[in-house]
């Protein structure tokens, strides 16, 4: 599983390639049907879901201005 770590100036981090990502990365990792947890650098506390509905609400922002 590929863990990603979010930090609080909201910029996110692949531990496994040691490199920083963007939400588009996090959506290829959906359409390639790859396993990742996004983790608070803090707290450790799961924030996957939170990203996740920020992809959503960032589709669905891209397909009205269409």
């Amino acid at each position: 599983m590929i863990t990603i770590k979010k930090y609080p100036n909201r910029r996110l981090y692949d531990t496994e390639q040691s490199k920083y990502v963007n939400l588009e990365y996090i959506l290829e990792l959906i359409k390639a049907h790859k396993d990742f947890q996004v983790l608070d650098s803090k707290s450790g506390e799961d924030q996957t879901k939170t990203i996740l509905l920020q992809i959503i609400t960032e589709q669905e922002t891209d397909e009205k201005r269409s």
